[in-house]
């Protein structure tokens, strides 16, 4: 027998199976660069600060975007400040800083507020 990677076979839980070419070419992700303050949008995903200069990035309404997830990572020289909108808050706090260059963080808003994983 021997491997071929263009062919997979696969079962279902009913028995149903398949065989073919396997073909993918990834996920899209949402990515954004920046360097200067902003506010995360509904089109964004990946959020990357870089640069030498502080950044605060605010996220967008928990309420508004539950269970809506970002990840942002600081690839900059500079300390990224994430805040959270107002009246709502990071883990009990009202901004989260990233202060090591290449740290990322997740959030996920969960109906009052966001947490971190």
């Amino acid at each position: 027998m021997s491997y071929n990677p263009s062919q997979y076979t696969a079962a279902n839980k009913a028995g149903d199976t398949f065989t073919g070419p396997i073909t993918t070419t990834g996920k899209k992700a949402a990515y954004r660069s920046v360097s200067a303050n902003t506010t995360i949008t509904a089109l964004d995903e990946h959020i990357e600060v870089t640069g030498s200069t502080a950044v605060t990035v605010t996220l967008p309404d928990a309420v508004a975007n539950t269970k809506t997830l970002f990840n942002i990572k600081n690839s900059g020289t500079a300390i990224a400040t994430v805040a959270a909108a107002a009246g709502q808050s990071i883990d009990g706090s009202n901004t989260f800083s990233i202060g090591v260059q290449y740290q990322a963080i997740t959030v996920i808003a969960n109906g009052t507020g966001w947490s971190i994983y």
